[in-house]
């Protein structure tokens, strides 16, 4: 995965071959088959690697004990310190056109971005609860566009960025909007885009935790976690309580964390 990114980075995703990533890696075509059905499905599990890692840190920072004030700046400086740390992935999610183009690939980032503006936009009804609540989601939105905007600044290889500095700024000029602005555009009807949860339907959920088995099997916890939590799928029989239990067992291991994800909101869904 490390070395596809790196060749991704460099030549683009279309323009690198499966073969090229194994020369890279020193392994047969064969070895890669073993582990990833297709190139998309490598995106998959870079996508899943890259995006659960950063919202386990975002969720830690931006916790019902950590003080209000800091929030924003805590959020911005964890999710722009990760981009300048895995240039690499940043590079590719941030340029890659092939995540528009693909489905598939589109939704799953999509679902990904959702989880994140349901983060900035707690952070803004606690941290700016002062503003006007109608102006909650134009902020959200002014939070985004000015992490996209100066994220770019760290693909510039010899840009020194100070990112103290930098998340000083962004919060001050957040919190300048949040004072002053009264032109409210984006309606509350987006908040549904926000909570809207992926589409996994049981078999679909079934067949996830399947492959994931495949590909796990030195962690005895996370193999039976994951086989339970299978069962249940098709014969519910396991208590909340349990269920949680086995859910916080396999979102330690990071090819789990997405599994995890929509298995909770499978589970809601259904309620």
């Amino acid at each position: 995965m490390e070395k596809s990114l790196e060749l991704f980075a460099e030549n683009g995703f279309e323009s690198t071959s499966v073969q090229q990533i194994t020369e890279r890696c020193g392994i047969s075509k064969g070895a890669f088959y073993l582990y990833f059905k297709s190139k998309e499905e490598l995106i998959h599990s870079l996508i899943d690697q890259f995006m659960t890692g950063i919202l386990k840190e975002l969720e830690q920072v931006v916790s019902d004990d950590q003080p209000k004030d800091e929030l924003l700046y805590n959020f911005i400086y964890t999710s722009l310190g990760e981009l300048q740390q895995q240039s690499n992935y940043a590079k590719f999610f941030l340029t890659e056109q092939v995540l528009t183009f693909n489905k598939d690939l589109f939704q799953r980032m999509q679902n990904y971005m959702n989880m994140f503006n349901s983060i900035i936009f707690s952070i803004v009804k606690r941290q700016f609860d002062q503003a006007n609540p109608n102006m909650y989601l134009d902020i959200v939105f002014t939070i985004n566009g000015l992490i996209k905007s100066y994220s770019e600044l760290l693909l510039i290889g010899n840009y020194k960025v100070d990112l103290n500095l930098l998340c000083r700024s962004i919060v001050e000029k957040v919190t300048l909007i949040a004072e002053q602005a009264t032109i409210q555009f984006v309606t509350p009807d987006y908040l549904s885009h926000i909570n809207q949860t992926p589409t996994y339907s049981k078999e679909q959920l079934s067949e996830l935790i399947t492959t994931i088995q495949q590909e796990i099997q030195d962690d005895e916890l996370v193999g039976e976690s994951l086989q339970l939590l299978k069962e249940h799928l098709h014969e519910p029989k396991l208590s909340s309580v349990l269920i949680e239990g086995l859910l916080k067992n396999i979102k330690e291991n990071e090819q789990c964390k997405w599994c995890a994800y929509l298995y909770k909101k499978y589970l809601h869904k259904e309620k």
